[in-house]
């Protein structure tokens, strides 16, 4: 007898463990955002996907009066 559930639980982490698996949870956010376009002045993060006219857009209303390049902003 015995064997619930909660033991079963128990001794597949310690066998995963033994293994040398162990917990290892990822985010998706911290492994798109490490390939995310960042504004170098603002450091606002844009999509990978994101296109140069929104980029661009991004300049105009936010850097561009105060006399920032385009290139300072997300590099040539």
């Amino acid at each position: 007898m015995g064997g619930g559930n909660q033991q079963k639980s128990a001794m597949a982490r310690a066998k995963k463990m033994a293994e040398g698996g162990g917990p290892q949870a990822k985010s998706c956010l911290k492994d798109a955002n490490k390939a995310a376009i960042k504004c170098k002045v603002c450091m606002q993060t844009f999509s990978i996907t994101c296109k140069e006219p929104e980029l661009r857009l991004h300049w105009e209303n936010k850097h561009a009066d105060k006399k920032k390049t385009y290139e300072e902003c997300f590099g040539a």
